[in-house]
């Protein structure tokens, strides 16, 4: 079931399809924005095989829509939960859904700018079985953060620290030992320098790299000569969005 900009939705239609379309597997409510956090809480109390629930631009939402959660339910079944921009959620709301979501594959928490390094200590939980994390303009997460990250979601794939102001070359040090990482965003993370990135080409020794994409935009302590000076051969579709507005394909 996709509404996604569906505005006029309301919390009586999430109520009627959890109550009458027990067998969902996939909804998309993107930019729903008059849906509220009782209506969210009584949809997942409800639909038992849930793989993939959007909620992204939600605004009205809030940590009580998952802190309601019967506490002995398990979600066994979501792979994919999207609170892209869901303002008001914090570190409660991210324990909770760790708790009861404990095979989570796509955690997308881009603007949610409350949440600290406790959220993603949270997130750690969820060990191997996350594979794309989104955690762009959540500014409060700290290098010590990345590094409990890594240390325990070894199969991460994908993740997007676009506008993570604290991050320094610490973080991506520690990213590129991340054996299945193929794409990384780092759009303004205005501490990293060369050195950050010749660390994630260094992954591939003298073996073509993994990665696939590195975004980089506005990073501006970046120099060109980077990718000329990086010791190793990048695979053929590495695309790399260099300092500023320039683009320059590798």
């Amino acid at each position: 079931m996709k509404l996604n900009d569906c505005n006029q939705i309301t919390d009586a239609t999430v109520l009627a399809l959890a109550q009458n379309c027990p067998q969902l597997l996939e909804i998309d409510f993107h930019r729903c924005h008059q849906i509220t956090d009782d209506s969210v809480t009584h949809l997942l109390s409800n639909l038992k095989y849930l793989r993939e629930l959007r909620l992204a631009y939600c605004d009205l939402l809030s940590d009580e829509a998952f802190l309601h959660l019967p506490g002995n339910k398990i979600f066994e079944s979501l792979r994919i939960l999207d609170l892209t921009d869901c303002g008001l959620i914090t570190d409660d709301a991210v324990d909770k859904i760790v708790k009861i979501a404990p095979r989570l594959r796509n955690l997308i928490l881009a603007k949610c700018r409350n949440i600290t390094d406790r959220a993603v200590n949270s997130i750690t939980r969820l060990g191997k079985n996350l594979h794309n994390l989104h955690l762009g303009h959540c500014s409060h997460i700290t290098d010590r953060a990345v590094r409990e990250l890594v240390s325990t979601c070894t199969r991460i794939r994908y993740i997007d620290l676009a506008c993570c102001l604290r991050l320094t070359d610490a973080s991506v040090c520690q990213l590129a030992l991340l054996p299945k990482l193929r794409r990384i965003g780092l759009v303004k993370c205005n501490n990293i320098t060369d050195f950050a990135i010749q660390s994630l080409v260094r992954r591939g020794n003298n073996s073509p790299c993994p990665l696939e994409r590195v975004h980089l935009s506005y990073c501006m302590h970046l120099s060109v000569e980077v990718r000329h000076r990086s010791p190793g051969p990048l695979h053929e579709n590495v695309l790399t969005i260099s300092i500023c507005r320039e683009f320059m394909i590798l």
